[in-house]
């Protein structure tokens, strides 16, 4: 029993370690080159992907650094441009942890859809979709807005 607590342990240490030279990987990476934000974008996915299946509360300063690596690649992208009109201000309601959030799962849309040109509106409708989905469910700790509360509400209906 001793030997399998110990396996387990001694595989959690690597896992966490090479989890975290990911991160300072991610946090110290520059984009240089159109190619680059290509090459990149299974990262960013990744990164997205990091921010919606943990809990708002969990890994804060991995959760800055990944919204911080999907902000850099949504500013330089050459090959997606993300609409923020007063949908998305009116969604997240100066919650800034809510609008990272609506951010990084804009970005996961066009990611998980990129045979499809998506227009400004249905990036916008898959990116309620996944908030919606994290904020209804009370162990992300994510309070929403009083429109995402609407909407959660509208959908068990």
């Amino acid at each position: 029993m001793k030997k399998i607590i110990f396996f387990f342990a001694l595989c959690l240490m690597v896992f966490s370690s090479s989890y975290a030279q990911n991160f300072n990987e991610i946090a110290e990476y520059q984009f240089t080159t159109p190619e680059s934000y290509k090459t990149e974008e299974p990262k960013v996915l990744l990164c997205a992907n990091y921010l919606f299946n943990q809990p708002s509360n969990v890994g804060e300063l991995y959760r800055q650094v990944s919204l911080g690596y999907i902000l850099k690649w949504m500013e330089g992208t050459p090959d997606y441009t993300f609409d923020l009109d007063s949908k998305a201000l009116e969604l997240t309601k100066g919650n800034q942890d809510l609008f990272g959030l609506y951010l990084a799962a804009m970005t996961k849309a066009v990611l998980e859809n990129k045979g499809e040109a998506l227009s400004g509106d249905q990036v916008y409708d898959k990116a309620v979709d996944i908030l919606v989905d994290y904020c209804s469910d009370s162990n992300n700790k994510m309070k929403p807005s009083k429109k995402l509360k609407k909407i959660i509400k509208s959908r068990k209906s």
